[in-house]
């Protein structure tokens, strides 16, 4: 049996160089910031530390709490 010859166009080549870079680029991403997930939590008031073991730990910074109270007067 004869396998078909497949000679690479140049779509080809640069096809298969896009998704490299892409791949890299994704591997990038999550080697430098593995805990990319943390900072997307509550918002800016909320520091969220993660844990070795367990979910993450959120704390809410000091300076929020008078301002949740604040809000629910104002309405």
């Amino acid at each position: 049996m004869r396998w078909p010859q497949w000679y690479p166009t140049r779509a080809d080549i640069i096809g298969a160089l896009l998704a490299l870079a892409l791949v890299c680029l994704f591997a990038f991403v999550v080697m430098r910031f593995p805990y990319f997930q943390r900072a997307t939590g509550f918002g800016p008031d909320w520091n969220c530390e993660v844990m070795p073991k367990g979910d993450p730990i959120c704390i809410r910074n000091a300076g929020s709490a008078s301002r949740i109270g604040s809000m629910s007067r104002d309405r």
